[in-house]
């Protein structure tokens, strides 16, 4: 028997029901039915799942039991999971806040040591037991950095227990420390272990709430890189201080032997030059398009699904609309004025290349019609919100790439729609992807050419456009055209 049959059995003998009646209800031949429930034919029809669901009475919790078992059925027990992953990364994604409040709980470097605390004689090398001892010392010491304005090392997975504890430490510290943490990515772990894109919510979670965090990740397992010390496989570098610590987070190890200590520095160094980064900070416009001229060349957009907050029109905007636009306050402004006017154009001929479909917000793209306000973007780099000569233009630039075949918009519900405006995604089908969150003046730019977390966002997105809250190419297209001419003309 399939999961859905065994399902649906478990419920028509809960619920009492007789198959013939229930068959007869349901206006299908009674072995049909029978076939169907007993896991002998499989169940394909929407409509007819719906009306059986609909005569066995069952509740909220029954029917989402229903309804989960059905789309297993239809897609497989994995690709289900994989989606139901994604959706949670995406929606941990709608809570995020970066701490914007920068607090300092030493008076001063000189003002604090942690010699008297965890070496009475200066140096050496003390063990911790007990979680409690464990986070306290590393707290100690995160907060002697901290203070101190020097950087700290990490190499933790996101599933060690002692992790998440690091992380709200460092946040609630909030120091102006630069924070580098290498992760390891198993692409063979097993079922029930922290896979790829559990850790990539993660660390995208810590990207957006610490300014200064920097994470790589590398392929392997975290003790290949420093011999035999399988028992406390991760570590911590900070203010002199190396704490080598249990999987567990109950014993930790903590060394300031000018021997020991430069062994974890030199080892985390050159694992360093194995890794790749999983996040680009960019403060400023200006940096934020130097990336983006490297991106241009850097991605291919044969195929390409993006989640626009807004309505995704830089690759429209001509040279005189940024110029009339653009904050002439922002330092750099004339370099910054061609460097836009560049990249608005490059940006334009390798989509025109390409085959984008854009998954927008109804209600965002709505209120930009009616507003002329970009609030994916922040409103110091413009002067005032776009006239509706302007607004009209660009809608007049998207509906011309629409039918030259390169340009897809398709609308979702608010209710389904995966980010806020804040956020935007490009899922390439080669398997990059890119995630930009922008706050203040600060872009955070995450970068992906992890397959097994690329392909399986891009099925996600790919799956979301194709559901019922997502509406068609041309009904998306009269809907623009309706507000276009209810509001602009």
């Amino acid at each position: 028997m399939s999961i859905l049959s065994e399902c649906l059995d478990y419920f028509v003998k809960k619920k009492g029901q007789n198959i013939a009646e229930l068959a007869k209800k349901c206006r299908i031949d009674r072995s049909t039915m029978y076939q169907y429930i007993r896991g002998k034919r499989s169940l394909q029809n929407q409509e007819l799942f719906e009306n059986i669901l609909a005569e066995l009475r069952l509740t909220p919790e029954e029917r989402l039991k229903a309804i989960q078992a059905f789309e297993v059925t239809q897609i497989g027990e994995e690709k289900y999971y994989q989606r139901e992953k994604v959706k949670e990364l995406f929606d941990s994604l709608l809570t995020l806040e970066e701490s914007r409040s920068y607090r300092t709980f030493l008076k001063g470097a000189g003002e604090f040591s942690l010699d008297g605390e965890l070496f009475s004689d200066g140096w050496g090398s003390r063990m911790l037991c007990g979680e409690v001892e464990v986070q306290k010392g590393i707290n100690r010491i995160l907060q002697n950095a901290i203070g101190k304005g020097e950087d700290i090392s990490l190499f933790l997975q996101p599933a060690c227990t002692v992790f998440l504890y690091t992380i709200n430490a460092i946040y609630t510290l909030a120091g102006r420390s630069t924070i580098r943490h290498i992760i390891c990515l198993n692409s063979n772990s097993a079922p029930g272990e922290w896979d790829a894109l559990e850790m990539v919510k993660t660390v995208m979670r810590c990207g957006v709430a610490l300014g200064a965090y920097c994470p790589f990740y590398y392929y392997g397992i975290p003790t290949e890189h420093y011999g035999m010390m399988n028992l406390l496989p991760y570590f911590i570098i900070a203010g002199g201080f190396a704490v080598q610590i249990a999987v567990d987070g109950k014993t930790a190890i903590v060394h300031r032997d000018p021997e020991i200590y430069p062994f974890f520095q030199e080892t985390f160094e050159r694992m360093m030059q194995l890794c790749y980064p999983l996040m680009k900070s960019k403060t400023g416009l200006d940096k934020r398009l130097s990336w983006g001229m490297d991106y241009t060349k850097d991605y291919d957009f044969r195929k390409t699904i993006e989640v626009s907050s807004g309505l995704c029109s830089l690759q429209f905007w001509k040279r005189e609309l940024i110029q009339k636009y653009l904050n002439p306050a922002i330092p750099g402004y004339t370099d910054l004025l061609e460097g836009m006017a560049c990249y608005t154009a490059e940006l334009y001929e390798v989509k025109k290349k390409g085959d984008i479909f854009i998954l927008m917000n109804a209600r965002y793209v709505l209120d930009f019609i009616q507003t002329g306000v970009f609030k994916e973007y922040p409103t110091i780099f413009f002067v005032s919100p776009l006239d509706k000569k302007d607004r009209k233009y660009l809608l007049e630039q998207i509906f011309r790439a629409m039918e030259e075949g390169w340009y897809h918009v398709c609308f979702l519900d608010e209710k389904v729609f995966p980010l806020d405006y804040r956020w935007e995604t490009v899922a390439h089908q080669d398997g990059k992807l890119y995630m930009q969150y922008c706050i203040n003046d600060q872009f955070r730019i995450f970068e992906f050419e992890i397959p097994e977390v690329s392909d399986a966002i891009f099925d996600y997105l790919q799956n979301l456009s194709m559901g019922k809250s997502a509406m068609g190419e041309e009904e998306s297209r009269e809907l623009l055209r309706r507000w276009m001419k209810e509001y602009l003309d």
